[in-house]
């Protein structure tokens, strides 16, 4: 009996390990969530980021500042890895510097 452990004192040898466990997973899936979101340059944040940009960087010169203030916003989060966010804010670039989205593309967005 010596020297078996009693229930308290097995108690914060197994918390020590499911939490080992725990931070594990949760390290596990913040990288692997950061990898997927920079390995794939889907069209929101390739073809449509450039296509705002150098809407952004043709239009009038009121609206201009506007637009480029969209496209930086979109860029940070497509950094993020929120492309539906980012197509938000290159849409309304385009939108605001009176530049209609390329057809054909936006279908590639809509199934992603």
């Amino acid at each position: 009996m010596a020297n078996q452990l009693s229930a308290f004192r097995r108690f914060p040898t197994a918390f020590a390990i499911v939490a080992a466990s725990g931070l594990a997973f949760a390290g596990l899936i913040s990288t692997t969530s950061t990898a997927y979101a920079q390995t794939g340059a889907d069209y929101r944040c390739a073809a449509l980021a450039d296509q705002a940009s150098s809407a952004a960087a043709t239009a009038d010169a009121g609206k201009q500042a506007n637009a480029k203030r969209f496209v930086s916003t979109g860029k940070k989060l497509c950094e993020a890895g929120n492309e539906r966010a980012a197509a938000k804010q290159f849409r309304a670039a385009l939108k605001v510097a009176g530049v209609a989205e390329a057809q054909g593309d936006s279908q590639v967005a809509v199934a992603n």
